[in-house]
């Protein structure tokens, strides 16, 4: 799945550099149609996932009442499930209960957001939806949930300290600044799960690192640059946000020339008891705490060992940190 995916990653760059934007779109309709296809296909053979199910899977990794958690996942990875993303996201909430908190990423494209700002069509956060799957989408369309005030990196929540989470992401440029979500996230010592997903796509803390610390070993930012968009109260807002430079990103975990860091830092994570790996129905899932994510890859950092890292790049000191 890895190498599939970091085979489309590269054939997307290579289209964006000689293929005009029209056929770029259709390819873009047509790859993700196939996509679909295939999950629905994967999804059918699986064997059916009952809400029990679920609620045990949570219970056995530990996950209790009152937990603040931030969820990020694929609803295809987790088989059948009887009641769709709904049952997935009521598993979630019956298990931390009212006194819990519950959080995902509502991210749109970076790209798309300053066009559409640009045009005088600015991106409305009431409306514009998830691009992260299907789960945070319907998670973030119901009753009571909160969305914070990001132009294309926004995140949901609902429950005892929603409001207090959402509610500070305007406060600074970057993403993952102190009073972001993820920034509180790791102030109130939540818990990071990813379901069927690696790690790649669930370090947020990672960035929260990046744009707190001011002695991280590089800049990863790009210039700063004016935004306008609507925020989830209806309010148009115009402010300087940053961006993560695609330079420095190109060998980021998440990225196709970040497999080596991916695996290296998941390897890692379960070496050192930081990583509790766990079944959500057929989906390999995995937990983290927060803090604990967030001083490790501090210490890391301060030997170099960054979510950029290549295996070229890695030096005597590096394998000593990361226990090799």
């Amino acid at each position: 799945m890895i190498l599939l995916s970091a085979l489309k990653q590269n054939l997307r760059i290579w289209a964006k550099k000689f293929l005009p934007t029209s056929i770029i779109q259709a390819l873009r309709r047509i790859s993700d149609r196939a996509d679909s296809q295939a999950r629905r296909a994967r999804v059918e053979s699986m064997p059916e996932v009952s809400k029990e199910t679920l609620l045990n899977d949570l219970s056995e990794a530990g996950i209790s009442p009152g937990d603040i958690i931030m969820v990020h996942s694929s609803l295809s990875r987790i088989g059948k499930v009887s009641g769709g993303a709904d049952a997935v996201i009521d598993a979630l909430l019956e298990t931390i209960t009212d006194e819990g908190t519950l959080i995902m990423p509502c991210y749109g494209s970076a790209d798309e957001a300053f066009k559409s700002s640009k045009k005088g069509e600015p991106v409305d956060l009431r409306t514009a939806k998830s691009a992260v799957g299907k789960i945070t989408e319907v998670f973030r369309v119901r009753k009571g949930v909160l969305r914070s005030s990001h132009p294309f990196s926004s995140s949901c929540a609902v429950g005892k300290h929603a409001e207090y989470i959402t509610s500070g992401h305007d406060a600074g440029p970057d993403v993952c600044h102190a009073d972001s979500p993820v920034g509180r996230l790791v102030e109130l010592e939540g818990r990071v799960v990813g379901i069927g997903i690696p790690i790649a796509q669930g370090l947020g803390v990672a960035h929260f690192l990046e744009d707190t610390w001011d002695d991280f070993p590089f800049e990863v930012h790009s210039d700063r640059a004016s935004i306008t968009y609507i925020d989830a109260d209806g309010k148009e807002t115009t402010r300087d946000v940053s961006r993560y430079d695609p330079k420095i990103s190109r060998t980021r975990v998440d990225y196709p020339d970040g497999q080596w860091i991916c695996k290296t830092l998941t390897e890692h994570m379960i070496r050192v008891g930081l990583m509790k790996q766990f079944k959500f129905g057929q989906a390999d899932s995995w937990l983290m705490e927060a803090r604990a994510l967030y001083d490790e890859l501090k210490r890391l950092a301060q030997k170099g060992v960054t979510m950029y890292l290549t295996e070229d790049g890695l030096s005597p000191e590096n394998r000593d940190v990361l226990n090799w």
